[in-house]
Formats: C-alpha cells, structure tokens, sequence
C-alpha cells in the first residue's frame, strides 16, 4: 500500500468525484494552485512527482492526483479513454474547491490537461506537458505499439517477468527511460512495486486499445493549437523511446504562446531523470509566465 511516507512533505488525502474514491497528495499552504497529472502503465502521483512535489510545495499550493485505476484510487469501472480522464480532472478541481489551476501532465496526463485547456479554457491558468500524448495524430511506436496493445495476455506476462526483482525491473525501464543503469535504486523499487501489483498495467492496456489503431489515434490536438492561448510549456526527453520528441517541437511552435524544453540524454520520464533539470526548468516558466498584480 502506498502511503504519504513516500513523499514526507505531503498530505495523503481523498476526495469523491463520480462515485470514486480518489487519491492525491497535498502540499504547500500558499501561493496559485498547481496539480501535477501522472502518465499511465506502470506510473502514478508518487512515482512520477516525488521530487517534484517538495519543491514546489514552497512557492504553490501543489495537488498530485491518482488517476482512476491506479495509486490508491478507486478502480476506473469503466473503460478508460481521455475524455474519461478529463472529466475526471474537471470533477477533481471542482471537488478540492478550484476553479482553476496550473496543469503539469506526462504522457497520458497531458493529454487529459491540454483536452481540457481546449475544451474550458477558463480552468485552465498555465500548461506544462512533459513528454506528451495528443500531440500528433500518429500511433506511438508505430503500428507495432497498436499490435502489441491487443496481444492476448502481453499485460501479465510483462508483470510477472519484470516484477521478479530489481535488476528484472530495471530492464524493463530500458524501454522507457534513456540510461536504465544510471537511474537510482528508490526509481527502480517504485516501479518494481507497481509492476508486482495484481492489477498493473490493465486499465491502461484498455486505454491503448480504445485509442489506437492501425491508422491512427484517438486523441490528437494538432488542429487546436491556435485556441490553447495560455502560457504552455513543452518538454521532452531527447531520447524518448516512446514519444518522439519532434511531436513536441512541433507542438511548441504551434502554440501561440508556447515554448520548448529538451531534456538531453532522458526518456520519457523527465520528472525521474533528471528531477533537479526538470524542477529548475519548470520553476523558471512559472516564475517568468506568473500572472502580475
């Protein structure tokens, strides 16, 4: 079970939105609201916001919530799909009282932020997407991620594989992050701890397979980058194994006020790569983009 000793300076707490018990860690008494959305597979608001979430605690008032489904939320019940998941970020600002906010997301949590930066843009203060999905219209991975998505019983032959131990686990980062070996031992027990779980990676195995197909994805936002007119932050590990770090490019020079971030030798896990690179880095474009008195 995970608790707020994983991240000592951060409240555990709960909330209900849809009938879903939800969790999400809590810190910082001042400054605007920030709510950090972690990404899918084997990811929730510990692994991929533990060094993020003390840092900010001192300057933001700083909400890390688990999606439906994985940390110590409650089971999505559903099939999950991006329009689920901003929903379900909608209902959660309303539930903690905020009518807007700062929205960091990674992988599958920027896509639900920049979904709803489009859709009600009034919630929306600032963006940062980190390595993010709904940026292109194109399958990630190529045609092979859609295959592999709908394989029967990939899932849990991968959790049983790379669940066994440290070193098993670690490998199995090597097709995410940039330099598995160099990676610290509490990044590879957090992920082993989630791969061991008896239900990893299953809601989002059925998110691959409800937004990929042979021709293309579900979520792409490529023809809304003219309306998203916030200060938006684009950030990407260069060596993305996942993402290709050209879709963020691209997508930095679409957005009217948008700007790029390339985080050199790092995958697609910015926050645990290179957290102290990726805190200075998103600290200083809220610094610089903070709304003046």
């Amino acid at each position: 079970m995970i608790t707020n000793e994983h991240v000592p300076a951060a409240d555990s707490l709960y909330v209900t939105v849809d009938d879903r018990r939800l969790h999400y860690l809590r810190a910082g008494d001042s400054g605007p609201p920030l709510v950090f959305l972690h990404g899918g597979g084997v990811d929730d608001a510990t692994v991929s916001w533990k060094h993020a979430v003390p840092y900010f605690a001192e300057r933001y008032q700083v909400y890390a919530l688990d999606w439906p489904g994985y940390g110590e939320s409650d089971d999505a019940g559903v099939t999950p799909t991006t329009e689920f998941y901003t929903e379900t970020l909608a209902g959660f600002l309303d539930a903690v009282g905020l009518d807007s906010a700062t929205l960091v997301g990674i992988s599958m949590g920027g896509a639900a932020a920049l979904t709803l930066a489009v859709r009600d843009p009034a919630r929306v203060d600032r963006l940062a997407l980190v390595d993010s999905y709904g940026l292109s219209d194109a399958v990630p991975g190529g045609i092979g991620s859609y295959f592999l998505a709908n394989a029967p019983f990939a899932n849990t032959f991968g959790r049983f594989a790379f669940g066994a131990n440290r070193a098993a686990a670690r490998t199995a980062l090597r097709n995410i992050v940039y330099d598995a070996d160099a990676v610290d031992g509490e990044f590879v027990d957090d992920v082993r701890d989630r791969i061991r779980r008896p239900d990893s990676g299953e809601d989002f195995v059925a998110y691959l397979r409800h937004e990929f197909s042979p021709s293309g994805v579900r979520t792409s936002h490529e023809t809304n980058f003219a309306s998203v007119r916030i200060p938006t932050l684009v950030a990407h590990g260069r060596e993305d194994p996942l993402l290709p770090v050209e879709w963020s490019e691209a997508a930095a020079r679409s957005l009217p006020n948008g700007e790029l971030a390339v985080f050199e030798e790092c995958g697609h896990w910015p926050p645990r790569e290179r957290p102290v690179q990726f805190n200075e880095t998103l600290a200083d474009f809220l610094a610089r983009t903070s709304p003046q008195p």
